[in-house]
């Protein structure tokens, strides 16, 4: 086995180690990776209107981040403020006209339940509070992270020799050229299933008359890019708009504007657009997601397909070819 192998395995054992005993760093740094592939293929996408390079990656760095910027800075007010009102208008139905003791059981849960949720807001207000010097440096990490590895990774390429002494430097290149191209096409496969996604919720929610519906979009678009939890995430204003605004049949018309975005983006997009490019077996991602959330949680979910991507690409160039020649 040539030595580029051992250092590429030793550089991956090394980086999950690294992540698994400091996440908040290691994990800023995988996803300002990820931000910069994304950016440089926003700005790829751009070049072809016939913009200059000099303003298409600020221009991508504008709209992606703005877009993340705003989205996730609704979410929170949004969502505790449309909860407050899902809970007023239960807590205003009366139960207790329902016969024998099934009503003041609903009422007790009921109280029960808000009591609950009250303490939750307080405690995760409290949380933000006392973080919020965290998140700002991490939000300031990967900003000047994600801009550091735009400008370096030139530099980079020209000493990769460096991080691979004595081994057959033409193959590891050969391995990493093949490498970002996947990693690209699955970025560039994402943005435009993410984008149909966005599209798709912004369209529907406008059609059924959901406040927000802008927000909704761009919250569905970007969340998209977190394999299978990012439904889970915009469901939760969706719903809770919809009955705030329309009772039980706003819950029914949110549920089909989520399961239409899902369900075209599972048969139809993601098979087309992503899977077409990936060529990743579905249930080996699913297993795999389980596998790295469970070890590194939000973080896992993001950098897997991409260390599938790492692991098959190791495989196909390494391992195969070695196996030949026994």
């Amino acid at each position: 086995m040539p030595k580029s192998f051992w250092f590429l395995v030793a550089y991956l054992i090394f980086f999950l180690i690294l992540l698994k005993l400091f996440p908040t760093i290691v994990g800023s740094l995988v996803v300002a990776l990820f931000f910069t592939i994304l950016i440089d293929v926003i700005a790829s996408y751009l070049e072809k209107l016939k913009i200059s390079r000099k303003v298409t990656v600020p221009m991508a760095s504008l709209i992606f981040y703005g877009a993340i910027v705003y989205s996730f800075y609704s979410l929170i007010p949004i969502t505790v403020e449309e909860g407050k009102k899902a809970f007023d208008v239960i807590k205003d139905i009366d139960f207790n006209n329902i016969p024998g003791t099934t009503g003041d059981v609903i009422n007790t849960l009921l109280d029960t339940t808000g009591t609950y949720l009250k303490n939750i807001i307080i405690q995760f207000a409290s949380y933000l509070a006392s973080n919020i010097s965290n998140f700002i440096t991490v939000g300031l990490l990967l900003i000047v992270a994600s801009a550091y590895m735009a400008i370096a990774n030139k530099r980079l390429w020209k000493i990769i020799d460096k991080f691979f002494p004595n081994s057959d430097i033409k193959k590891t290149k050969r391995f990493l050229i093949i490498t970002i191209r996947d990693l690209k096409k699955f970025v560039s496969g994402q943005i435009i299933t993410a984008l149909f996604v966005g599209v798709i919720t912004w369209f529907t929610s406008l059609i059924f008359g959901f406040p927000y519906p802008l927000f909704l979009g761009l919250l569905a678009g970007i969340t998209d890019f977190i394999p299978y939890l990012g439904i889970f995430i915009t469901a939760i204003p969706i719903l809770l708009l919809g009955f705030t605004n329309f009772g039980l049949m706003g819950i029914v018309k949110g549920i089909i504007i989520i399961t239409l975005a899902n369900q075209l983006e599972m048969w139809i997009l993601s098979p087309r657009i992503s899977g077409g490019k990936v060529n990743l077996n579905w249930f080996l991602i699913l297993v795999s997601l389980l596998i790295f959330g469970q070890m590194y949680g939000v973080v896992g979910v993001l950098i897997t397909i991409p260390l599938l991507i790492v692991f098959r690409n190791i495989w196909k160039i390494y391992i195969i070819n070695y196996l030949k020649k026994i």
